[in-house]
């Protein structure tokens, strides 16, 4: 076992227990400032190096776009090989990917766009100009 890795020596041992369970998934359940992000972490990275896991069959998913590059530049900095076929991010950017990558089997073109209320009303306001239409009367 590689209980001696450089990214596991600075674990206490419930996070070591965590980092290297192997049956099963595992619950992670601690409070604010606790070390989760390094414990998922680890977790992910000594899932890879020891072999448990493939790139492609890991999925961690942040709050936040931020959180998600955060855990992917951590991982990457343990490990000495590219963890870009990893699915971390967020919900909605990890939706994004599955679209992308499955876009003709969910009757979409390759070429589409998610749009917020925002962008929505932004791109009829062009259009409308475009058109040379009134915002106000449409």
């Amino acid at each position: 076992m590689m209980s001696n890795h450089p990214f596991l020596q600075h674990l206490n041992g419930p996070q070591h227990q965590a980092v290297t369970h192997t049956e099963g998934s595992a619950l992670i359940l601690a409070g604010a400032g606790s070390g989760k992000t390094r414990v998922l972490t680890c977790r992910i990275a000594w899932l890879l190096h020891s072999g448990y896991a493939k790139p492609n069959q890991i999925l961690a998913v942040t709050f936040t776009n931020k959180a998600a590059k955060e855990m992917v530049a951590r991982i990457s900095a343990m490990l000495p090989f590219a963890v870009e076929r990893t699915w971390i991010g967020t919900f909605h950017g990890l939706c994004n990917k599955m679209l992308r990558i499955h876009a003709v089997d969910a009757g979409l073109m390759s070429t589409f766009q998610i749009m917020d209320a925002s962008d929505q009303l932004g791109m009829i306001r062009r259009l409308l100009k475009a058109a040379n239409l009134s915002e106000e009367r449409f």
